[in-house]
C-alpha cells in the first residue's frame, strides 16, 4: 500500500478535510460571481453536480471492493465515503467542472482535475489510503463521473439531443432513488445500506421487485416520453417545449412522480427500515406541492390551451381507466404470413382513434416495417416503435408494453431480432434451394 499513516497528523487531517470541502465551494461561488450565466448555463452546472453525488458514491464503492483506495473510517460516512469529502469532491468535478470548461478548453480542464489528484491524494493518508493501482481508479473515475458530467452540461447548454441528456437523468435520479437516499438514510441509522440488501429475505426480494420493477420502467418510458415528444427533460428547467400527453402522460399527469414515490416505498419494505418510509413521504409531500406550483406558474402560463385540454381530461395522481387519446392514427403493417394476419386480427379490436390498414406486399428480401402515422407528427414511428405506440392505445398491461418496447435500447435489440429472423429463414430456403438444384 501507498502512503504512511503518520505522514498527516490528526490536526493535518482536519484541516486536509475542510479544505477539500470549502476550497470546492469558494470556487464556485467564486466562479458564479465572476461568471454572467444564461439560465441554460447555470442549469447545466446544476446537472453536472446533480450527476456527481450518485456517480461518485457508487464509484467509491468499486474503488474500495478493487483496492484502488479506501477512506479514514469515520462516523459521517455514507458506504465508507465521508460525507463532507462527497460534498467537497461533488462540487470540484461538477459545478467547478462544469464553470471552468465554460472558459477554458474541456481537455484542459480534465488534465489539470487529474494532475491535481495525482499531487496530492499520495499525500493524505490517514485520510485516504491508496492501493497499489490508485491511478487506475483516478482514469476509472474521470471516465465514470468527471467527463459524462461535462458532457450533459454542454449538451444541457446547448439545448441539444433531448433523449441523450434524458439518459443520463434517469441513470442519475436512478442513482438517488436506488443508492444515494436509502444509503444515507441506513447510514443516519447507523447501518449499511450493502449489508441491508445481502440480508434482506427473499420475501422482501419478491415483494420490492414486483412493486418496484414496474414503476421503474414507467418513469423510464416517462422521461423517454419528455425528450422525444416534447424535446425538454424532466429537470425543471429544462423542460419539455410542448405539453405531452402521450405515454404514460396519457393514463396519469405526474408519473415519474408518483412511479418514483413508490420505488422509494419497495426500497424502504426491502431494507425494512422505518427511516426510509419518510423518504416517500416527504417526496409526495413536496413534490405535490412543487409540481402543482409550477403546473400552474409556467406550463399552464405558456401553453393555456394545451394544458387546459390536457389537465381537464388527465388527473395528477389517479390514473385513468382508459388512456387519453388525443389523436387519430393508423397502424400499417405487411401482410406477410399467417403470422401477421393474426396480429392483424388482434389490432382491429383497439379503439380510441387507432385504425389498422394490411398492406400487401410483393416478395421481396427487404424487411417490411410496420408504419405507426398519427395526427400528431411527432408520435409517428416505424418496426418496433410502431407496435409499442399502437398498443399505447389498449391502456394497462399492454400499454406497459408498449412503453417498454419503445425504450432506448430495448427497441434497438427488438429491432435486431426481428431482423435476424427473416434473414435465417432466408438463409434456410436458400439453403433448400441449393440443395434442391444439386
Amino acid at each position: 500500500m501507498h502512503g504512511v499513516p503518520e505522514l498527516l497528523s490528526p490536526h493535518l487531517v482536519s484541516l486536509a478535510r475542510g479544505a477539500l470541502l470549502i476550497g470546492p465551494t469558494l470556487l464556485v461561488m467564486i466562479l458564479l460571481m465572476v461568471s454572467r450565466l444564461t439560465p441554460r448555463q447555470a442549469t447545466a452546472a446544476m446537472v453536472g453536480g446533480l450527476w456527481q453525488l450518485p456517480a461518485l458514491l457508487l464509484f467509491n464503492v468499486a474503488a474500495q471492493k478493487l483496492g484502488w483506495w479506501h477512506f479514514q473510517p469515520d462516523p459521517a460516512s455514507v458506504l465508507g465515503l465521508p460525507v463532507d469529502l462527497w460534498i467537497g469532491w461533488a462540487l470540484w468535478w461538477g459545478p467547478a467542472a462544469v464553470l471552468l470548461s465554460a472558459r477554458l478548453n474541456i481537455i484542459t480542464v480534465v488534465v489539470s482535475m487529474m494532475m491535481a489528484d495525482a499531487m496530492s491524494m499520495p499525500h493524505m493518508a490517514p485520510l485516504v489510503v491508496l492501493g497499489d493501482h490508485w491511478w487506475i481508479g483516478e482514469v476509472a473515475g474521470v471516465l465514470f463521473a468527471l467527463l459524462p458530467a461535462l458532457v450533459v452540461a454542454r449538451l444541457t447548454e446547448a439545448d441539444i439531443k433531448p433523449v441523450l441528456r434524458t439518459c443520463f437523468h434517469g441513470l442519475g435520479w436512478g442513482g438517488y432513488m436506488l443508492l444515494v437516499l436509502p444509503a444515507c438514510v441506513l447510514a443516519w441509522e447507523g447501518r449499511d445500506y450493502i449489508d441491508a440488501l445481502r440480508s434482506a429475505s427473499t420475501a422482501r426480494w419478491v415483494i420490492s421487485l414486483a412493486i418496484g420493477l414496474p414503476c421503474l420502467l414507467i418513469g423510464l418510458a416517462a422521461a423517454h416520453e419528455f425528450a422525444l415528444v416534447g424535446r425538454g427533460t424532466p429537470i425543471p428547467y429544462d423542460p419539455p417545449k410542448r405539453v405531452v400527453t402521450s405515454g404514460p402522460y396519457a393514463s396519469i399527469a405526474n408519473p415519474m412522480q408518483l412511479t418514483s414515490a413508490i420505488v422509494m416505498m419497495a426500497i424502504a419494505i426491502l431494507t425494512a427500515s422505518n427511516g426510509a418510509w419518510l423518504i416517500p413521504l416527504t417526496f409526495l409531500i413536496f413534490d405535490g406541492i412543487f409540481a402543482t406550483w409550477y403546473n400552474r406558474a409556467h406550463i399552464a402560463m405558456a401553453m393555456p390551451d394545451d394544458w387546459g385540454k390536457y389537465s381537464s381530461a388527465v388527473r395528477n395522481w389517479v390514473p385513468r381507466r382508459r388512456p387519453y387519446i388525443a389523436r387519430t392514427a393508423t397502424l400499417q403493417f405487411p401482410d406477410a404470413g399467417r403470422d401477421s394476419r393474426i396480429l392483424a386480427w388482434l389490432m382491429r379490436h383497439m379503439e380510441d382513434g387507432l385504425t389498422i390498414e394490411v398492406m400487401p406486399v410483393a416478395p421481396s428480401l427487404k424487411r417490411q416495417r410496420l408504419i405507426y402515422s398519427s395526427s400528431d407528427p411527432d408520435l409517428d414511428a416505424a418496426g418496433i416503435a410502431a407496435l409499442g405506440r399502437a398498443l399505447e392505445h389498449l391502456g394497462g398491461f399492454s400499454a406497459l408494453l408498449g412503453w417498454t418496447l419503445r425504450l432506448p435500447g430495448v427497441w434497438h435489440l427488438m429491432e435486431l431480432v426481428t431482423f435476424a429472423i427473416p434473414l435465417r429463414r432466408l438463409g434456410t430456403r436458400l439453403k433448400m434451394g441449393l440443395q434442391s438444384s444439386r
